[in-house]
């Protein structure tokens, strides 16, 4: 092969990898945004209506012969198929959910059909022993006062339950708006006790 054909091969071998890479970029990077569906009690924790592509409820039943999973979304059944391609999180296999947990997916529509991208459970949070403080211990703090007790108290609770009511001396601060809110509600002093609470572990 002389030199100008190899340049040429090169050249073909080069734009058909561009070409290739920028179909598959464009691809990725178009999915379609659907709607998100939730149920009230994972909006009580989550924003997930202002987000796309996702459905969440508690986990109904599991069709192995039909390669489909049943949410239960508020009053209605979702009805979501699954493949190999499908990511689970925090569960060894679909069969293995426990029914009524509550399951996250993020979904796209294939043919028609809802198809899951992405299934994640539920999964409990395990707080040492050591960084719980007992009501006894939060009760005393509250009883003294942030400044003579050197703490802040944290209600990492969506915004309309702290706003319902709260314990005496806590701040709103909602979880999912932790990296927005951090500079002007945590304190500048590092060594100052953090407490966090929510309608569970936090």
């Amino acid at each position: 092969m002389g030199k100008r054909a190899l340049t040429a091969a090169v050249f073909t071998v080069a734009f058909l990898a561009l070409t290739v890479g920028a179909s598959l970029f464009v691809s990725a990077g178009s999915e379609e945004s659907l709607p998100s569906k939730s149920d009230a009690s994972c909006l009580k924790c989550h924003n997930y209506d202002k987000q796309a592509n996702i459905l969440a409820g508690k986990f109904v039943d599991l069709s192995r012969k039909a390669k489909t999973i049943q949410l239960q979304i508020g009053p209605e059944m979702e009805v979501i198929h699954f493949d190999d391609a499908t990511v689970l999180k925090n569960a060894p296999a679909m069969k293995d959910i426990p029914k009524q947990e509550s399951v996250r997916v993020t979904y796209a529509k294939k043919d028609g059909k809802t198809y899951a991208r992405e299934v994640e459970v539920k999964k409990g949070l395990e707080v040492p022993g050591d960084k719980l403080a007992s009501v006894e211990e939060v009760a005393k703090l509250v009883a003294m006062g942030p400044e003579k007790g050197r703490y802040v108290l944290l209600d990492s609770r969506p915004g309309p339950a702290y706003d319902e009511g709260h314990i005496p001396t806590a701040k709103k601060m909602p979880f999912f708006a932790f990296d927005e809110l951090q500079e002007k509600v945590l304190p500048a002093d590092k060594e100052m006790l953090q407490i966090y609470y929510c309608s569970g572990f936090s």
